[in-house]
This record gives structure tokens, C-alpha cells and sequence, in this order.
């Protein structure tokens, strides 16, 4: 019979992945505590949170096809967040450490492997998404505006000219 901690803990897990549109599992086990604090206050920043628990209670928690990519020992820990670029991000520099270990990820109900989800760094984080898409829909507008000054330009040109002719001869 499960204790009354467990229950309450795993229905925690069961709502952070499922309100979690995409969460990276880490196995933290190389952290020390201050570290372990360090990167909480990071992931907060970045609008991320996480959340440590053991992997029997998480295996029970995600989806079945994200349980068969880590083996259900030790303590592993849930990055969850609206941005979860950024949050990788901040564990990449760890991973690259060895203090923590991406071992599975989940983005948008789909289960991705360790690798996947470590390459969830390399996309861009909300803020960087969204001045692409600004940048892309300005760009024609930008280029409309210098086709339409160009006439007016040419002909300031051709009129200094014709004064500066005038002045000389």
C-alpha cells in the first residue's frame, strides 16, 4: 500500500506534466545542494520550474512511451515550463559539466529520447522566436518603403546637381 507522501507527491508530478507543454527529465544526482539551489533560482528566471522526485514515482507520472527511456532507479527531477528553450539552455552548461544528465523529454504530448531533448537548447528561446517572426513580417515593408523612397532620392540627386551646375557655370 502506498504511503499518503507518495500519493501526494506523484498526484503533484501528475499535474506538473500534465500542464507542462513540453519538460525535460534530468537525473541530478551530480548536484550539490547549493548547486541544486543555483539552478532553481536559474530555471525560475528562464520561467521554468523543477521538480525532484524518485523515478518509481515519475515513471508512474509521465506518459507510458516517455517512462521507457529512463530505467526507474535513484531520484530524477522534472523540467517543466512555458519556454522550455530557455530552460535547457540553463541545464546545457551542467550537461556539458557532467553534473546533470538529460535522460528523456516530452514536447507537445510526444516522448523524444535523451538526445532530443538536449538539443531542446538549440531552439529559440519565446522572446528570440518572436523577433524572428516580427523581423520576417516587417522585412517586406521595410523593402516597400526603399523602393518608394527611391525616386524622390534620385531626383534630390539629380536637382543638387543641376544647382551645383548652375553655381559653377
Amino acid at each position: 500500500m502506498p504511503s499518503l507522501i507518495n500519493e501526494l507527491v506523484l498526484n503533484d508530478i501528475k499535474q506538473t506534466v500534465d500542464s507542462a507543454p513540453a519538460l525535460i527529465l534530468i537525473d541530478p544526482t551530480g548536484l550539490k545542494a547549493e548547486e541544486s539551489l543555483i539552478l532553481r533560482k536559474q530555471l525560475s528566471e528562464a520561467g521554468a520550474s523543477m521538480r525532484q522526485a524518485k523515478a518509481r514515482l515519475i515513471a508512474k507520472a509521465v506518459p507510458e512511451d516517455l517512462g521507457k527511456n529512463f530505467e526507474p532507479k535513484g531520484s530524477l527531477a522534472i523540467v517543466a515550463g512555458e519556454d522550455i528553450a530557455a530552460a535547457a539552455k540553463v541545464l546545457s552548461g551542467l550537461v556539458k559539466d557532467e553534473k546533470v544528465a538529460v535522460r528523456a523529454g516530452l514536447i507537445e504530448g510526444r516522448a523524444v529520447d535523451a538526445a532530443a531533448a538536449a538539443r531542446f537548447a538549440d531552439l529559440p528561446t519565446k522572446h528570440e522566436a518572436r523577433a524572428l517572426v516580427v523581423r520576417a513580417l516587417r522585412a517586406p515593408y521595410v523593402k516597400l518603403a526603399k523602393i518608394a523612397k527611391a525616386p524622390y532620392r534620385k531626383m534630390a540627386r539629380a536637382i543638387v546637381a543641376h544647382k551645383e551646375k548652375l553655381e559653377d557655370g
